[in-house]
């Protein structure tokens, strides 16, 4: 960047020496100076290859055809005019490039082509007035000099229309500021060149600021292509919208312009034939006023798309284009206006979450459009779709047609979805509900009611709200409350035990911690009910922390008694807590409890429902916590169905055997399975331990089959803490006797 800076400081002042020093733009510095610009311009093209290509070799041919025109007036002796064609030529190149880079930016627009007319229309008058007209009308000049003077002027023009093509295409940046700058320059050099031209009555004369104009034409344009950021800059400055006004004040001045300085110059030179002199600016004028008709027209037909745009996405999703909340809510009101009975579809994407996660927001989005377009293919052409926000949908249908179209939907958006590359699954979950709803807020709520329990429900499906639905909800909420308070006040939670035993000789070798919830009313809720609702509304994370410290010091009193460990159960939020083996072992140091006495209790669905790079980081955390002596068991085995892989990858010592594997344990195709199950815990290291075992039969198939540790109802039910060490006080006088 400061060899860029360097150059142009350098450049900019040998250019200002040379015009002093030559006036003409045949001087040997300016000569020299000319071919290090030209020079410099070719290689930086060579060597940073701007788009579009074409367009910036066209205008440095434009450049390079001036110079040397400069260079065969300059060396050749006696050199005829026609050598100096170059100067002619560079206009039509320099225009070529211009168009070619101002397309790449953008395309033209109607308005763009108006504006630039006006404009155009404008500076004729004023060319015609001071320059043509008197070239043309002038005795005495050469015609040779008039005519092409009248051409650089007539080029000039066309120059300045795609000039200003191209400011309108592009923001500000330094390239587009030094190209801006560079052909602006060398239309102001010719402006004076022209002007010193009719002034002098036919006296072609180069001026100092002509030559030194036509030289910092070629060096701004070399620092533009020599710019670090030549490569990309014009393609990142590119214009989007409609990024300016109508300049009506600008365009009415142009108007009167024109036919101002024609009276003013028919007043001051008389003589002139008036009629012959005013034809071209009436000619022109009529153009602008027409151009000016147009273009107040369009931007009034621009204003009204505006204001369309505008009141469309006010109403849409920017995204989706779907309707939004608002035209929603507003649709789902006129339906209860009408007195009709509404049919209502809540869409929520199961696992888009995941997607968003591990593929980045982008193939989220284009998840959420796929989707857009199978809900439109899907829907009745009477449906309003929706889009309420995230990954949620809505439909308002006619409600003998919501059954189909949920299940139409549920089909369709379960079907592979192509993502970023790769093929992503996921489905759905819908709330149907169809009635007449006092409020729009209850259709939803009960639309809202029937999606919640398509989650519970398993997913992948549609639920028809019903009461009993909401009966349900408000249970749930109420419990949701009702633990959201107790967690926060410390009370209503206790733990019990129940003991696992050797099963040959029924000593307690162990205890599982089990939680007990009991509300202000007194009502025991078992933790099937109240685990979930903890899990879902993020208390399971405190309410572990308190059930591992809590199960640690009660279990350190058995330990240095008895010798037996505890086991404690391990939600997934623990689990995916980076902080979790250090919170551990800070329990064990605060209560004593030696490491050896603690069993950490995972279930297998909750693994089956992590990522792989969060089994990983599991994995890492429970070899840490080994490392302690601390041993990992699997509960609920054979649940799943990735058992084997998690046998295989993860740290565990102990292998609890599901209930379901044991209730029918008596049976000979059962005991088979359970036989199976037992060997390759063994084989693979891992202690067995039967869980459910309610019945003699039962415990004796476990006998026969060596698998020697279990727990159940037939050995003893969970107890409070203070049973448990009584329990275990008369089991010592019993094994003692």
């Amino acid at each position: 960047m400061r060899i860029w800076l360097w150059f142009l400081g350098a450049a900019a002042a040998l250019s200002v020496l040379a015009a002093l020093t030559a006036p003409a733009s045949t001087g040997a510095l300016n000569l020299v100076l000319l071919a290090l610009f030209v020079g410099a311009a070719g290689a930086a093209l060579i060597r940073r290859r701007p788009e579009p290509r074409a367009g910036w070799w066209l205008m440095f041919s434009g450049v390079a055809a001036s110079a040397a025109s400069t260079y065969l007036l300059a060396l050749v002796p006696h050199a005829p005019e026609e050598l100096g064609a170059g100067y002619f030529l560079c206009y039509p190149l320099t225009a070529a490039g211009l168009w070619l880079v101002a397309k790449r930016l953008r395309p033209w627009s109607s308005t763009r082509i108006l504006d630039t007319g006006i404009v155009l229309i404008g500076i004729a008058q004023l060319n015609w007035i001071f320059v043509l007209y008197p070239l043309l009308h002038r005795s005495g000049l050469e015609p040779v000099h008039a005519w092409s003077v009248s051409l650089i002027a007539v080029c000039d023009l066309v120059t300045i229309a795609l000039l200003l093509r191209f400011a309108m295409a592009v923001r500000r940046s330094p390239v587009a500021l030094l190209l801006l700058a560079s052909i602006g320059v060398m239309v102001s050099s010719d402006a004076f060149y022209i002007v010193k031209y009719v002034a002098g009555r036919g006296t072609a004369v180069i001026s100092s600021f002509s030559a030194v104009g036509w030289l910092v034409w070629t060096l701004l344009f070399a620092a533009a292509a020599l710019h670090p950021d030549a490569e990309g800059a014009l393609r990142r400055a590119r214009r989007s919208g409609a990024d300016y006004g109508t300049p009506i004040g600008a365009f009415i001045a142009l108007a009167l312009l024109g036919p101002g300085l024609l009276v003013a110059d028919l007043v001051l030179r008389r003589g002139v034939d008036p009629w012959r002199h005013a034809l071209v600016p009436a000619v022109l004028t009529g153009a602008l006023m027409v151009s000016m008709v147009l273009r107040l027209g369009r931007a009034l037909q621009d204003r009204t798309n505006l204001q369309q745009e505008l009141a469309f996405r006010a109403q849409h999703d920017v995204l989706t284009g779907l309707a939004n909340r608002e035209l929603f809510r507003t649709s789902l009101q006129g339906e209860l206006d009408a007195h009709r009975e509404i049919g209502l579809l809540i869409i929520d994407l199961d696992g888009f979450k995941d997607v968003n996660d591990t593929l980045g927001h982008p193939a989220g989005d284009e998840l959420l459009l796929t989707a857009a377009e199978r809900l439109r293919a899907t829907a009745d052409a009477a449906s309003l779709l929706a889009r309420l926000g995230g990954d949620e949908f809505a439909v308002i249908c006619p409600p003998d047609q919501l059954d189909d179209i949920a299940a139409a939907l549920v089909r369709e958006l379960a079907l592979p979805y192509r993502v970023a590359g790769r093929e992503q699954r996921i489905s759905a979950s819908i709330g149907v509900y169809s009635g007449h709803p006092v409020t729009t807020g209850d259709a939803l709520q009960s639309a809202d009611i029937a999606l919640y329990a398509a989650k519970e429900a398993g997913r992948n499906r549609a639920v028809r709200y019903h009461p009993a639905l909401r009966e349900a909800h408000v249970a749930h909420t109420v419990l949701a409350d009702q633990l959201r308070a107790a967690v926060e006040a410390g009370v209503g939670f206790a733990m019990h035990y129940q003991p696992v035993v050797d099963v040959p000789t029924g000593r307690v070798t162990a205890v599982e911690a089990l939680l007990r919830f009991t509300t202000p009313d007194g009502i025991a809720v078992s933790p099937a009910v109240f685990v979930p609702v903890a899990e879902e509304t993020g208390l399971i994370g405190k309410l572990g922390s308190w059930v591992l410290e809590q199960s640690c010091a009660d279990a350190k009193a058995w330990h240095d008694e008895h010798g037996i460990s505890v086991t404690v159960n391990v939600s997934g939020r623990q689990l995916r807590n980076p902080h979790f083996a250090d919170e551990v072992l800070a329990v064990l140091k605060r209560t004593g409890l030696p490491g050896a006495a603690l069993v950490l209790e995972i279930t297998e669905t909750v693994l089956v429902t992590a990522s792989l790079e969060e089994t990983a980081e599991v994995s890492r955390r429970l070899a840490r916590l080994r490392a302690f002596g601390i041993r990992i068991a699997i509960d609920d085995f054979g649940t799943g169905y990735s058992s084997l892989a998690y046998l295989r990858t993860l740290p565990l010592d102990v292998l609890k055997i599901d209930r379901a594997f044991v209730h029918r344990i008596e049976e000979r195709q059962d005991q088979a399975l359970f036989r199976a199950v037992v060997e390759l815990a063994r084989s693979m290291y891992l202690t067995p331990v039967a869980e459910g075992v309610e019945t003699p039969g039962q415990a004796a198939v476990l006998r026969s089959l060596d698998c020697a540790l279990a727990q159940g109802f037939l050995f003893a039910r969970p107890m409070p803490a203070p049973a448990l060490a009584e329990f275990l006080q008369q089991e010592q006088v019993a094994v003692a006797a």
